[in-house]
């Protein structure tokens, strides 16, 4: 990670390296992709301004904050970039598993295709088609759990309220619970 940092009518003293330094460490432990941090500092009469600048790949943050005092300065523009990095990461999480709902109740609810049948084989295969509809309601595991077992049945299908994934929950013969998840790897 290159850190630079420059000062305009302000002369950076050691300490305030040091402390920039402390500061890009621990948004770099929360990031961990820093290419650059870039520090601008400036001194007008009576207040202090900090620019932070932080460049990663295919994203960069920017905050600026100004106060009376330089060390709060740094601190409020650490601050807001450390909430912009929190946002892009949750941002980055949720769209990995954001399926839209229209596509859910599809997988949820699929259309029976018509199966071609071969007349001239033998045996053909006997073909019951069965549509069974449900709400498309999300629910945890845990929920899905209780659910299946007031309901009696042997399986359920859900939509996983944390993963906003279709999966399947039944219960063995034994009374033991299995759940399955889909991985797309």
């Amino acid at each position: 990670m290159k850190i630079t940092y420059s000062g305009h009518h302000i002369k950076i003293t050691d300490d305030i390296h040091d402390y920039i330094l402390k500061r890009a460490e621990k948004i770099e432990s929360r990031f961990g992709q820093m290419q650059e941090f870039n520090v601008i500092l400036k001194a007008e009469k009576h207040r202090f301004e900090a620019e932070i600048i932080v460049t990663a790949p295919r994203v960069s943050f920017y905050a600026k904050n100004d106060t009376h005092e330089l060390i709060s300065a740094i601190d409020g523009a650490a601050d807001k970039v450390m909430s912009q990095i929190r946002k892009h990461k949750e941002r980055v999480k949720d769209r990995r598993h954001n399926v839209p709902h229209r596509e859910v109740v599809a997988q949820l609810n699929p259309e029976v295709p018509e199966i071609p049948v071969d007349v001239d084989s033998t045996d053909p295969p006997v073909i019951v088609p069965v549509s069974e509809k449900f709400a498309a309601k999300p629910l945890t595991v845990n929920e899905a759990a209780a659910e299946l077992h007031t309901s009696g049945e042997s399986l359920l299908m859900f939509l996983n309220s944390e993963t906003r994934q279709v999966n399947l929950l039944y219960q063995s013969d034994d009374g033991v619970y299995g759940w399955v998840e889909p991985s797309f790897t």
